[in-house]
C-alpha cells in the first residue's frame, strides 16, 4: 500500500504522473479501471479528465459528448456512492451514457466521491468494475488507506486551474492557506515514508487528531501494526507520534 501512497505523492507533485497513480490506485483495489474528472462550475463544463484502464482509450469520447449527459457525476458528494446505488436500473436502462459509454468501455459499476469542491472547480474520482464482476471489500479497504494522499493530490491539481483563470487562487483555497498551517504525517516502519505534500489545520491539536484517523485506516491492513505516524509541523518539529495498531 505504500507504494500506491508514494503515487499519489508524486501526482501531487506533478499533473503527469496521475496516469500512473491511478493505475496503482486500481490494481490495489482490485478493480478494473479509474476516472478523474475536473468539473468547472462556473461553466459547468468538463476541463479536463484522466482515465486509467478499461476507459482509458474513450477519454476524448467523453470530453467531447458524454460529459454532457454524465447523471451520476453531479450527484456524488464527499461520500463514497456507487452508480448502482444512486441510479436505479429503470433509468439505466434508457441512459445513452450508461449504454453507449459506459458499458461500451466493458464498465458495469463505478464506486464514485467528490474529493475536493471549491467556488469554482470540483474533483470527482470514480474506481470502476468490469462487467460480470462486483466491487470487494478490498476495494472500501484500500479506498479508505489512500483518503489523505488522494485528496491532498486533488487539491494540488486544480490550483493551476484556478489561478489561470480568474487570475488568483480560489477563495476556498486561499481561504485555508490564510487560515491554517500545513502539517506533514510520515509514516515509520523501520523504512520511513515520508509525506512531502502535507495537509493544512488550524492548530496542532487538529493535526493529532488527524494523525489517529490515519492511523485506524493503516490499521485495517495488518502488515502496518508497530508502525507510527509521525506529525511533523512546517519547520520540521515533531508534534506527535501514533502508533498503527497493538
Amino acid at each position: 500500500m505504500s507504494s500506491v501512497v508514494s503515487k499519489f505523492h508524486d501526482a501531487a507533485d506533478s499533473p503527469e504522473a496521475w496516469p500512473d497513480a491511478l493505475k496503482a490506485l486500481t490494481d490495489a483495489a482490485e478493480v478494473a479501471g479509474a476516472a478523474l474528472i475536473i468539473l468547472n462550475k462556473s461553466t459547468g463544463n468538463v476541463d479536463e479528465v484522466c482515465f486509467s484502464g478499461l476507459s482509458a482509450e474513450f477519454e476524448s469520447d467523453y470530453l467531447r459528448y458524454y460529459a454532457a449527459v454524465d447523471p451520476y457525476s453531479p450527484l456524488l458528494d464527499e461520500s463514497w456512492k456507487t452508480l448502482s446505488e444512486c441510479l436505479p436500473d429503470q433509468l439505466l436502462r434508457k441512459s445513452e451514457w450508461y449504454n453507449d459509454f459506459v458499458l461500451a468501455c466493458g464498465v458495469r459499476d463505478i464506486l464514485g466521491a467528490r474529493l475536493v469542491d471549491t467556488s469554482n472547480h470540483c474533483v470527482i474520482i470514480g474506481i470502476h468494475q468490469q462487467i460480470g464482476r462486483g466491487f470487494s471489500d478490498r476495494a472500501d479497504s484500500t479506498l479508505g488507506l489512500v483518503a489523505v494522499p488522494l485528496k491532498d493530490a486533488a487539491r494540488r491539481y486544480i490550483e493551476p486551474f484556478a489561478s489561470s483563470r480568474t487570475g488568483i487562487f480560489d477563495e476556498s483555497l486561499t481561504g485555508v492557506l490564510a487560515e491554517g498551517r500545513r502539517f506533514y504525517f510520515h509514516v515509520d516502519n523501520k523504512s520511513r515514508y515520508p509525506d512531502e505534500t502535507g495537509s493544512v489545520f488550524s492548530t496542532p491539536d487538529e493535526a493529532r487528531a488527524h494523525a489517529f484517523v490515519i492511523a485506524r485506516e493503516l490499521g485495517q491492513d495488518e502488515s502496518w501494526h508497530g508502525s507510527f505516524i509521525l506529525v511533523t509541523d512546517d519547520r520540521g518539529q515533531e508534534i506527535a507520534s501514533v502508533r498503527v495498531g497493538r
